[in-house]
């Protein structure tokens, strides 16, 4: 069972969340967990519980009761509470985690997303100026749509929201309307089944700025996609602001119609990438500053190194198991306390990206020498392995151009400019050299694993 529930959630949530958890007893139709202390029994009940019983009643073949209980060596006893089948119930233990006395809070409060909260660095600068040409009074002077691509928990809803929140704020007579695709998909099609189409058309092509999260979830359902063509283009016609976000560049999701991708690119493009050190270490800092506490700089620098390239999710369940673990077992947050956890949670760890990363798993792929790639001379043949070492070097580590150019072939900076270019523009246009990239992307990735 487990391993359906690692594939479902992820291999970083499973190793933070059910890796210490076990099978303590079953009895009639009530299955008991144990987990290793209260704080992780609440997440698991608060968050996985829907997941834990359908997995539970696939395997036995019916529904069934969950319990958690404290799992380790407790100096009480833990006490029962009652509970209705169906509902997860959590023995408690002498000393709660998530409300240790004295103790700052361990969860990241539930907030507002506003544009001036959001931390911005070279991997997400083009997003964030993009949100802000939205928001002028008389809208951006070049484009009215506006498409945010990267992957998931880079920022995209945040920038999302806080535009709607920022036109809410701002005491300008425009309606702003945000959702993600998949409600705008159900509100769709109960519109169909009660004959309220018109007003659900009405609602959405009327309004001053459409916000729409998590296109790719359209993926394969032509009505709706052919629905949201028409909604853009009436909203088109009125000048009005519209911005998506998804996972995926437009032509990088399946079974997009080609109306509607070519609908989707006809605006601003804005990707955005995992952030780099500086960008890592701020985030980093303001949410453990949000939460109450105060490390150390060489606490902080260790848990951004650990950090780097991952994603803003990752990086908040990073920090609350290190302030889980903290709390519970009553421990300073330190560095050895920091890799303690951050081993556990991400298993192997990973080292920082280099430029001889890169060149060898160029060189491997097109059967080159480090002589014969960087032989002076414009070979037709060399142009495209160079130009993907610029490519990869400038987005996976944070050298310059200059120091980019320099390593590869004593090469000028203009070169890496022009070879991001050039990459750029093909990635936009050719799938075969998108899984080509891809390829490579998870070769040298592999390389940083220690």
């Amino acid at each position: 069972m487990l391993d359906n529930i690692q594939k479902q959630v992820g291999t970083i949530t499973f190793n933070l969340w059910f890796r210490d958890t076990e099978l303590l007893s079953f009895c009639s139709n009530r299955c008991e967990i144990g987990v290793p202390n209260s704080f992780i029994g609440v997440w698991l009940q608060r968050h996985f519980l829907a997941i834990i019983q359908e997995k539970l009643t696939g395997a036995i073949g019916r529904a069934v009761e969950v319990g958690f209980s404290i799992n380790g060596n407790n100096s009480h006893p833990p006490q029962a509470v009652s509970s209705s089948p169906g509902v997860a119930t959590i023995d408690k233990p002498a000393i709660d985690a998530t409300k240790a006395k004295g103790q700052p809070p361990l969860l990241l409060p539930p907030r507002t997303c506003r544009l001036e909260d959001f931390i911005v660095g070279p991997s997400n600068q083009l997003a964030y100026n993009a949100a802000l040409e939205i928001l002028k009074d008389s809208g951006p002077s070049n484009f009215n749509s506006l498409f945010i691509y990267g992957s998931i928990g880079l920022g995209k809803t945040h920038i999302l929201q806080g535009i709607q929140n920022s036109f809410k704020e701002s005491g300008q007579p425009l309606k702003a309307v945000y959702m993600p695709a998949e409600d705008w998909t159900n509100e769709f099609i109960q519109s169909l089944k009660g004959g309220k189409v018109e007003g659900f058309r009405h609602k959405y092509r009327k309004v001053d700025v459409f916000l729409m999260d998590d296109v790719h979830f359209l993926s394969s359902k032509e009505g709706i996609q052919e629905e949201l063509i028409h909604t853009i283009n009436a909203l088109a016609q009125s000048s009005k602001r519209m911005i998506f976000a998804s996972d995926a560049h437009p032509k990088l999701i399946k079974e997009l119609k080609e109306s509607l991708t070519n609908r989707m690119m006809g605006g601003m493009l804005a990707e955005i990438l995992p952030p780099d050190f500086k960008t890592t270490l701020a985030i980093v800092q303001t949410k453990v500053s949000r939460l109450g506490h105060s490390f150390s700089r060489e606490v902080l620098v260790d848990m951004t190194d650990g950090l780097k390239g991952r994603s803003i999710r990752e990086i908040e369940s990073a920090l609350t198991a290190l302030l889980a673990q903290a709390t519970t077992y009553q421990r300073e947050v330190d560095v050895k306390l920091v890799k303690e956890v951050f081993n556990h949670l991400f298993g192997q760890r990973r080292r920082r990206v280099t430029l001889e990363d890169i060149e060898v798993i160029i060189r491997n792929n097109f059967h080159l020498t480090a002589q014969e790639l960087w032989y002076p001379g414009r070979r037709r043949s060399l142009q495209l392995p160079r130009q993907l070492c610029c490519y990869f070097a400038r987005t996976l580590t944070n050298h310059s151009h200059e120091e980019i150019g320099r390593h590869f072939g004593n090469k000028r900076h203009t070169f890496c400019v022009s070879s991001m270019g050039k990459i750029k523009k093909r990635l936009e246009n050719d799938m075969e050299f998108v899984k080509l990239t891809e390829k490579l992307h998870e070769e040298i990735a592999r390389k940083t694993f220690a």
